[in-house]
Parts: C-alpha cells; structure tokens; sequence
C-alpha cells in the first residue's frame, strides 16, 4: 500500500512544488535565479520521480522527490552569495580613426541593454556579466565590422547563479549600421543619442524596449517581431521608414507630431497599438483587413474604402502631405490599434 501511495503520490508533488516556487518567483519572494537552478539541475528532480515511482526505499519518511526539489532551492538560494562564483568580462575598441561600422549583435539569454557610451574615445566599451559569456570581433580599418555574440565558455556551475548582464556602448561619433538578433533575455536598446543609419531587429521570446533617434539625417528600421513583447519609442523631429513585421508578440509604438516618417504593418498574431497625436498630420491606408479588428482614433476620418480597409486621415492632413503616413499591408489575426 506505501509503495502504491508513493508512486501515486510523485508526480502531483512535483506539480506541486513547481506551482509554489513559480508563485513565489512572480511575488519576488524567491528569487527568479532558482529558475536557471532547476534548468540545470533538473536532471536531479527526474531522479527523484524515478526513485519514488521504483518505490526504492527511504532513509527518511520523504519522498525523494521532495529531497531533490529542497536540494535545488537550496543551492539557488545558498551559492551565490560566494563571490568566487561572479564572472565579468570587459571589451574595448578605441575610437581611432573610424568613419563608420556596421555592428552585428547576436542577443542571449542574459537581460541587455545598448547604450551610446561618452568617453568620446571608444567605438565600442562592453561588460558582460555572468553566464553565457561574449566573444567580441572587430574588422577593417576606417569602415569597420562590429560582432558581437554569446559563447559556451566559462564555468557551467556558475551559470545558473548570480547576475547575469550584457552592457554594451556604442559611439555616437560614427554613423552606424546595427543588426540585432534578440535573444530570450529582456533587451533595452537606447539607440536615442546613436547615428543610426540602418537598423534591423529581429526579435527573439525576450522583451524589447526600444528608443529611436530622433534630430537626426533620416534613417531606415526594420523590426520584425517574435514571441516576445516590443515597445517602440520615436525621438522628436526624426525622420524614418519604418517596417513592421510582427509576429506572435505584443508591439507598441509611440510617434511624436513633429516627425517626418513612413510606417509600413504586417500584422501577426499579436496585438500592435500605434500611438500618433491627435494634432499630428496622419494618413492611415489599409489594405488588408486580415482577421483581426481594427480600431482607428476618432480624429481620424475615413476618406475612401469601405469595413476595414480604406484610407482614414487627420483633420490638418486634409489637402496637405501626411507628416506621418502607416500603411498595413497585411494585417493578420491579431487586433491593430490606431489611437
């Protein structure tokens, strides 16, 4: 009958502990590192199910899978506050005489964030943190090539444990050409005091959060969308063409009323919300209603089409040349917002 119970009893205690440790991973009561924990120690856990459901016999009245769910919490929680466990790898490239780059980052898991750096000497000035490391490439002489992307390198205990972070700057000095791959960690890309001339992003399960120059030559974005959430901030007085391919992720995007810029929408599943001012000179074409809804802001009228599809344009757009101009061109099944 004990034999019965505890192989009956193994699973639903797994549910169990799983559950508690996500509620209180979200409520910051235990930390989010006792995650990475259980990915690397998971193994553990499968040892312990096994070990109930063989019905091998306790030294204790516990089950095994209960030891191996405390061993893991425990060595999340404890460890880490060795020192010795912290890894941080720094990278810099004197400016010199560089007229421009086209830098290529390759995003991991750890949370990011891209920053204009104000030495006023570097062309690129990097701290990495943790697990997974970065390996750093520069190539060329005035036009260089910039890679940067994670590597296996480094002590695979420590990976689950500790702080773990990308910081990379970038010089405002060049015009820059950016290509970003995300990643499935959270990346902040305040790109607002960069050169940009080109970027393109593809983004990964992780969230972005993403700062556009602004008082600037025009410039070219392309960002196509993956499963994780994408905000989208434009600076005052910018001048862009915008592509939006979106995928399965949240998108958000917040245009000021003195920008000159061209927004191209394919829509996936997720939800995209454009917000434009209501004083802004704003020309909206859809072309395609897709499946999902489409909600426009009531200071926008309707000038032509009929359902979902048409042209819809701001009172002071009216006769004039639309400052902001979103064309959707296939709009998918997810709900688009122009408000």
């Amino acid at each position: 009958m004990k034999a019965r119970t505890a192989r009956r009893d193994a699973v639903p205690l797994l549910l169990i502990a799983g559950g508690l440790l996500w509620l209180l991973a979200e409520t910051g009561i235990v930390p989010l590192r006792v995650w990475g924990a259980i990915w690397f120690y998971g193994p553990l856990l499968l040892v312990g199910v096994g070990l109930d459901l063989l019905r091998v016999r306790r030294p204790w009245a516990v089950p095994y899978t209960a030891i191996a769910v405390a061993i893991v919490v425990l060595a999340a929680l404890v460890v880490p506050r060795s020192g010795a466990l912290q890894e941080a790898t720094a990278f810099q490239e004197p400016l010199g005489a560089t007229r421009s780059a086209a830098v290529q980052l390759a995003l991991s898991s750890s949370p990011t964030r891209v920053y204009a750096v104000q030495d006023g000497t570097s062309l690129i000035d990097a701290r990495v943190s943790g697990r997974p490391t970065a390996s750093f490439d520069v190539r060329g002489g005035v036009d260089k090539t910039i890679t940067v992307r994670a590597t296996s390198t480094g002590s695979w205990f420590a990976a689950p444990f500790g702080s773990h972070r990308w910081d990379l700057g970038l010089t405002p000095s060049v015009p820059l050409a950016l290509a970003i791959d995300g990643g499935s960690g959270p990346a902040t890309l305040e790109l607002a005091d960069l050169r940009i001339s080109e970027l393109q992003l593809d983004g990964g399960s992780g969230g972005v959060s993403l700062t556009l120059p602004g008082d600037a030559g025009g410039y070219r974005a392309s960002l196509r969308g993956g499963s994780g959430p994408t905000r989208v901030d434009v600076g005052r007085g910018a001048s862009l063409d915008l592509t939006l391919d979106m995928g399965s992720g949240s998108t958000d995007l917040t245009l000021p009323s003195d920008v000159d810029a061209r927004v191209g929408v394919r829509g996936g599943s997720g939800p995209i919300t454009i917000d434009v001012p209501s004083d802004a000179r704003v020309r909206l074409n859809v072309l395609d209603d897709g499946s999902g809804p489409l909600r426009v802001a009531s200071f926008l009228v309707r000038r032509s089409g009929s359902g979902d599809t048409g042209t819809w344009e701001s009172a002071s757009a009216t006769g004039t040349p639309a400052a902001i101009v979103i064309t959707v061109t296939s709009a998918g099944s997810g709900p688009i917002s122009i408000r």
